[in-house]
């Protein structure tokens, strides 16, 4: 398990070139990059564990961060749910619009870029806490190497893990929280979202799950999700993704198996806010392939966001609107 302590950008860049002239250091020669670490008092630090990749990398934020950049939509709501946006530096690839309640606070906040920045204008940025997509901790854009180097800490969020659900959003928030001392904040925030969902679901107790296929992308291989947090939110809206059992977090499937497994309901997953939802529903309608499913046929079709799909304050409104189209005769 790899260890990483805070510092703040420059200090870290100050610290690894006197280690360069003084220990001839060579990684920027090619030697594996090793991470920057300071002693820190114990008492004051909050440690988290991030897993990227096939290493744990351990991080310690003896101070809340000031000037946080949040690379994701989820991210950048779960943090403004917090009331952080006086403490981000920068956001980047949003998804969808952002939720009304936090458009006024969002407006505030530089955006980096549509989809990643580079690396100069993320460095540009001096940020002192880095979290969002799991790509977004790739060799192509910022790999933890690279962010270890500049003195960067960085938290991938648990929604991102494979199995994610609704105790990982809450584990997400809860880790915000102590990351950026607003505990109290975060634990009410949960509170309100636990009890929105709890109320969704004392609505469909009882009720016989439904057979849902996401259906995000792709004509000859539809792209679909696995065991990831779309599939928790199905099931707490009281259905049953039909590949919520496979092994990976998204995945390519082909029409002759959704055929076979004939859902009840087919979710359509909208990537952003200028996408046209409404051709992929034509595609289904038109496709010999799977035209006469039916939930094709019964127009058992409905829209969600990206946004609404990942993990944030928008899950219970995704819970409830799903509930609500799977079991309607409840809601009435």
């Amino acid at each position: 398990m790899k260890r990483y302590n805070k510092l703040t950008a420059g200090l870290a860049r100050v610290i690894l070139a006197l280690f360069i002239l003084t220990n001839g250091y060579t990684a920027f020669a090619g030697a594996k990059p090793q991470p920057v670490s300071v002693p820190v008092a114990a008492e004051n630090s909050v440690t988290v564990v991030s897993r990227i990749g096939e290493a744990d990398y351990t991080v310690d934020f003896p101070e809340a961060p000031l000037r946080a950049v949040s690379l994701s939509h989820f991210s950048t709501e779960m943090m403004l749910a917090l009331g952080l946006e006086k403490r981000m530096a920068g956001v980047a690839w949003m998804d969808n619009e952002v939720l009304g309640e936090f458009k006024a606070a969002f407006d505030t906040i530089p955006i980096l870029s549509d989809r990643y920045p580079s690396q100069e204008a993320l460095l540009d940025a001096e940020p002192d806490f880095v979290t969002g997509w799991a790509s977004a901790f790739s060799d192509k854009n910022f790999a933890p190497a690279f962010l270890e180097q500049n003195g960067i800490p960085f938290y991938l969020p648990r929604v991102e893990y494979l199995g994610a659900n609704m105790d990982s959003v809450y584990e997400d928030i809860t880790l915000l929280g102590k990351i950026f001392r607003v505990d109290d904040k975060a634990a009410s925030v949960i509170k309100d979202m636990r009890g929105r969902i709890d109320a969704a679901n004392k609505k469909i107790a009882g009720a016989p799950p439904v057979t849902v296929f996401v259906y995000d992308s792709g004509d000859t291989a539809p792209y679909t999700a696995g065991n990831a947090l779309p599939s928790d939110l199905i099931r707490l809206a009281g259905g049953k993704n039909i590949y919520g059992e496979e092994p990976k977090k998204w995945l390519s499937v082909q029409w002759e198996s959704v055929v076979e497994k004939n859902p009840d309901w087919i979710i359509v997953m909208q990537y952003s806010s200028d996408e046209d939802a409404a051709k992929k529903i034509d595609f289904l309608r038109t496709n010999a392939a799977v035209k006469n499913l039916d939930a094709v046929k019964n127009n058992r079709i409905f829209v969600m966001g990206l946004a609404d799909l990942t993990g944030g304050p928008r899950n219970p409104a995704a819970v409830e609107t799903m509930a609500k189209h799977f079991h309607p005769a409840l809601f009435k």
